[in-house]
This record gives structure tokens, sequence and C-alpha cells, in this order.
């Protein structure tokens, strides 16, 4: 085998055995007659060389191999050098070694070939650099099409205040092109009626918090959706503190939801009449004792409805949340006549429209019944209520405890309570519920799933 391993060496052929590049000289054949350690170890080839791998070439991956016949040995041959050839080792582990291979000719006195000296470097690093650089090229190409076709007005605004990019959805937006906007305040190249100086106070309230997002309207009565973030790292020496905005059209969406909260209103509105009615019509139909109770359910009702009308609660998508649990448990606690024999202790909890409704009508009975015949029907009672929400499933427990009452006679019947509380709970919503009536008090349990 012609690798040339072994001792004796002086200073200067010490330093070419363990230089941090590879070195290999083959004869105008391109067959190998030395490789240094450093080329060896990379290959993972034994210190006297491998018979199987004569060549330069048969180093090499089949790729490599190809463009050695029809590019790299030519060059040798009519050029005498190469430089900085992009190719890949075939090393005994199976993982090819990007490389970058550059040679040169020796020739003697009469100018005829003697051989081909070859420095071989670890490019690793190189490639690893250039596809994340092609990576970043491609997200910045993606990210730029997505910029220049976005329907929405994007910005780029320096600290300054002043225009630095204007997309061309920021020209169909506004009505202006590029070339009338950059440069100019912001302030000025988007005026917004209720807010003249709206990027100076956003940059301003920006400091507490990672985006600024309002609402405002410009002269000719559009609305528009603003988003205000930070580009880059602030607060850096020579770093440009340049920020994004972001503006889009809300004026569909705003003229849609006045429409809907003047239907709801007065959708709310008949309702309440339309309870007002029933509730006549059973004071004067129905036996006092049985229309008091009718009655008050009625009311419950109307305030579970009132709860959904709560401001913001118009708002929600169908489906999504509606109400807050602690505002219905705080209104049944009211109707009991005193709210500081209430302890409650929850997290904050929104409830759909359909859960709120049953929920509330729950609660009334509870209420009611304390004040008949539990804790409620004498001063020394007290009721704690605690709940909570297990995020991983989305389900509600409610305890409710009664303390300090006359003591408790389990019935001998289900009431209409009890079965009020079942058809709501049970039925329309899937929970499920237990009642114990310990001589100490009275205690409730329910859980239902929220999603």
């Amino acid at each position: 085998m012609p690798y040339i391993v072994g001792g004796g060496f002086d200073t200067a052929a010490e330093l070419i055995e363990d230089a941090p590049c590879g070195i290999a000289v083959t004869d105008p054949d391109g067959r190998l007659r030395y490789v240094n350690a450093t080329l060896a170890h990379w290959l993972g080839l034994p210190p006297g060389g491998d018979a199987a791998r004569p060549t330069l070439a048969s180093l090499l991956t089949g790729p490599g191999r190809m463009f050695y016949d029809t590019h790299l040995a030519p060059m040798m041959r009519l050029q005498g050098f190469a430089r900085e050839i992009s190719c890949r080792l075939d090393t005994a582990s199976g993982v090819p070694l990007p490389v970058l291979l550059s040679g040169v000719a020796r020739r003697d006195a009469q100018g005829r070939c003697l051989r081909y000296d070859y420095t071989v470097f670890d490019a690793r690093e190189r490639r690893a650099y250039e596809e994340a650089l092609q990576q970043a090229k491609r997200e910045a190409d993606e990210l730029a099409a997505i910029v220049s076709s976005s329907p929405n007005a994007i910005l780029r605004v320096d600290a300054a205040g002043h225009v630095r990019s204007w997309n061309a959805g920021a020209a169909r937006l506004l009505g202006r092109p590029a070339a009338e906007a950059l440069g100019q305040p912001a302030e000025r190249a988007v005026a917004l009626t209720d807010r003249p100086d709206w990027f100076a106070r956003a940059i301003r309230d920006a400091k507490d918090t990672a985006e600024i997002v309002f609402e405002a309207s410009q002269p000719d009565g559009r609305e528009l959706e603003v988003t205000i973030a930070p580009i880059g790292t602030h607060g850096l020496p020579g770093v440009s503190e340049d920020w994004s905005v972001v503006l889009r059209d809300v004026t569909r969406r705003k003229h849609a939801e006045r429409r809907l909260k003047v239907i709801l209103g007065e959708m709310r509105h008949r309702m309440k009449n339309t309870l007002g009615v029933v509730a006549g019509l059973a004071r004067q139909t129905l036996p006092q004792s049985h229309a008091e109770g009718f009655v008050s359910r009625l009311q419950a009702l109307s305030a579970a409805h009132d709860a959904l009308g709560e401001e913001g609660a118009e708002d929600m998508p169908s489906g999504a949340a509606a109400a807050d649990l602690r505002m219905l448990i705080d209104t049944a606690a009211r109707t009991a006549g005193d709210p500081a024999r209430f302890e409650i202790d929850g997290p904050e909890v929104r409830l759909t429209a359909r859960q709120a409704t049953s929920l509330s009508m729950a609660l009334h009975e509870l209420v009611t019944n304390a004040l008949k015949y539990g804790a409620l029907s004498c001063e020394t009672g007290r009721v704690r209520i605690d709940y909570g929400l297990e995020e991983a499933t989305g389900r509600l427990s409610l305890h409710w405890r009664e303390r300090g009452g006359p003591p408790v006679v389990p019935p001998t019947r289900r009431g209409f309570g009890t079965k009020m509380i079942g058809m709501v709970l049970k039925a329309e919503l899937g929970g499920e519920i237990d009642f114990e009536f310990a001589p100490e008090g009275f205690c409730f349990e329910m859980v239902f799933p929220t999603r």
C-alpha cells in the first residue's frame, strides 16, 4: 500500500502529519502516495492504510467520484490547480464528511508532472452555516411574500416615529402610495380621530407589555385595529429600535357588533317583559303559596339573563364563555338577604349562556331551601361555597356546605327543588350531583364539564 506512515520525521514532517487539515499526495494518475494522520483519522483508516482505497477518488462518496473523473482530474491536468472544491469524504462510520478540496500540480524542470498535492479542509461548520443562511433566506423570502400580499397595512416605524416601510396593503387600505408615506411621521401618514398622538403614546405604554393593541377610527369613518410591537432587541448600543405597526380594517365587524348589541338589548327587554307578564298571571291564577315559589323561580331565571347581558357578554361568539361564575354566586347570595353569611372561594371561571342559566336556577333552589329549612333559616347559620376548575379536563366542581343551622333530617321524599336541580344540572349540563343530609348541615356537590 502506498501510504507513508511511520517514525523518523523531522519537525516539518510532524507538522504535516498533525496539521489541522487533511493532506494527500497522488501520482499523475491519481494513485495515493501519502495521506497525513489527520486525513486518515477523518476517514477511519488504519495507520497502514487500506489497499481497497488506493486512489483519491476512492476516498470520496459516489457523486464526488463522478465529479473527480469528469471535472477535477481534467482540471488538474490542464490548468495544474483546483480551488475549494466542495465534496464529501466516504468515512468508515458511514456518515459522509463535507470537505473543501484544493490541489496543485508539482512539476520538474522540464515541466513534466511529478505529483498532485491536495489539502482537505473540514467543512462541517461551514456547511451548517451555509444551510442556516439558506434557511434564513427562505424564511425571509416567505415573510416578505406574506407582508407584500397581506390585506392588512404593515408598517415599519423608527423610534423617532417616521415610516421606514409601507407595504402594498397599506397603500390599498390607506389610499397612499409608499412614495408619499416613506419618511413621513407615522401619526401624519395614519391619522386617527380620537388618538392624534397614537404612536408616541403606544411606545410609552410598550415599556410594560410586549405589544400594544387598540381600536380607533379615522376621519373618513373607517375603524381600525392597531397592533404595535417592537422589532428586535431594544436598549442595546447600535441596535435600531424600530416598531412594527399592523392596521386591520374592522369597520364591518364594528358595525355588526353595534347592530347585535341593539338586537340583544331589545331581546332582553322583551324577555323581561314576558317574564313579568307570566309572573302577573301566576299571582292571579295560582294559590298564593304556590305563586310565591313560582315567581321566585322566574326571578332567578331573569337574574340569569341579566348576568348574560353584562358588559362584554354580548361580544362573545356563540358557545363561548358569556358569564362569570362568581357573579352568579354573588347574585344568589344577595337574594338570600344577607350576603355576609356566605363564604365564597374560587377562581375566575367563565360559563357559556346555557351553563350560566342552568347553574343560576340550581343556585336559586339551594338558596330557597336554605332559607326555608337549612342554615339560613336561623341567625347563626352560614353557607360556604368552594369551586374550582381542572384546566386539563375542563371539569368544574362546586361544593355547597351549610353549618350553624337547625339539625338536618333526611327528607322522606324528593321535593320539587331537588328535582329541579337534577333536571338542570344532570340533563342539561351532563353533570354529576350528590346530596348529603348530614345532621350538622346539608351538603351538596356537583361536577360538570365546561367544554
